[in-house]
């Protein structure tokens, strides 16, 4: 058996963290070894990893100053011993049979990395979704020029993306090291998960999808209706533009860059319904200011102008001709109703 290694960054998680790391102990697959990174936290986070380390001999507990999810993750990188590697944030936990499921199917497949499907649940562990995916391989090249985009978003006239995120799948170790692959920082460029993705795609072997869901990714409610970020829109025309340049130097066709301006597309949606009242704290007329002046920004016209429109659903489509019209007051009105 191929040891695998684990990477849990952990930062201020003290209500969830024995879940997820009992669900490692529990693991079908046992040749694991367990990378616990302690962010900085400033709650019993870190002390519960030193416990758990001192308990079994394969489990290790590292502390860093907090510098980020991704910052973590690469300092995860830099202790593991295993061939293949695994990430599982803290806050989240596995199916006993994850990693034996996802790595059987990877060496079956004989591709250097495997993504299963994921639940997303509430802290009273309600399902409030299911991603779930075909069984599907992609040699090096379809990696590449198929799995990579649809990992960068939908095409204009269907739904049919992959998940960018890192967790719920399996990865060969040996490439990250012998290329130096490494996460930027969310705080630098939002959706690290995604480049690091397309770094590492670029000299994988290929890759599978399997309609197996092992991965139960936590969400919270009422923090994601109720956080604002006052940058949010410049950090994403700032990973927006980035990603360009990249898929551009890489090779990409215009097929993909309308999957990523989709992706802009969701973002912009996202920074424009954070501007209701119950969110951003904003008065009225700071709000539709703030929201006038993402239908103003040269970059967002640039990318509507340039993007098959027509091929959207009736409510995408909608809300692209209100940011052209610039329509600051109704997106507002739509905002508030939280019909956006």
């Amino acid at each position: 058996m191929d040891l695998i290694s684990v990477i849990v960054p952990v930062y201020n998680v003290e209500k969830y963290l024995n879940e997820c790391i009992l669900s490692l102990i529990n693991q079908t697959y046992k040749d694991i070894e367990v990378i616990m990174i302690d962010d900085g936290s400033s709650d019993s986070s870190g002390q519960i990893c030193e416990e758990y380390a001192k308990e079994y001999n394969n489990f290790f507990a590292f502390h860093k100053k907090n510098a980020g999810l991704g910052m973590a993750r690469n300092t995860g990188l830099e202790h593991i011993n295993g061939h293949y590697v695994v990430f599982l944030d803290s806050d989240d936990y596995l199916e006993p049979n994850f990693i034996e499921v996802l790595y059987n199917e990877m060496i079956k497949n004989k591709v250097d990395m495997c993504k299963g499907g994921f639940r997303r649940i509430t802290d009273q562990k309600d399902i409030k979704s299911i991603r779930k995916y075909k069984n599907e391989v992609y040699p090096k090249e379809k990696a590449k020029k198929i799995l990579i985009p649809r990992m960068i978003g939908s095409s204009p006239d269907k739904h049919d993306s992959i998940e960018m995120c890192v967790t719920g799948a399996i990865y060969n170790a040996d490439i990250i090291k012998a290329h130096n692959l490494k996460f930027p920082s969310e705080r630098e460029l939002i959706s690290e998960d995604l480049v690091f993705n397309i770094d590492y795609m670029q000299y994988a072997s290929g890759a599978c999808t399997i309609d197996y869901i092992g991965y139960n990714y936590r969400i919270n409610i009422s923090s994601l209706t109720k956080s604002y970020r006052s940058d949010r829109f410049d950090a994403c025309k700032v990973f927006y533009l980035a990603m360009k340049d990249k898929l551009n130097k890489l090779g990409y066709d215009n097929n993909t860059l309308y999957r990523l301006q989709r992706l802009f597309f969701v973002y912009i949606r996202m920074c424009i319904s954070q501007e209701r009242s119950n969110v951003s704290s904003n008065d009225r007329k700071k709000s539709i200011k703030i929201i006038d002046k993402i239908c103003d920004d040269n970059v967002v016209r640039d990318c509507i102008k340039k993007y098959p429109v027509s091929k959207l659903g009736i409510k995408q489509s909608l809300f692209l001709n209100l940011i052209n019209k610039r329509a600051a007051k109704l997106l507002y009105w739509l905002a508030e109703k939280e019909i956006l």
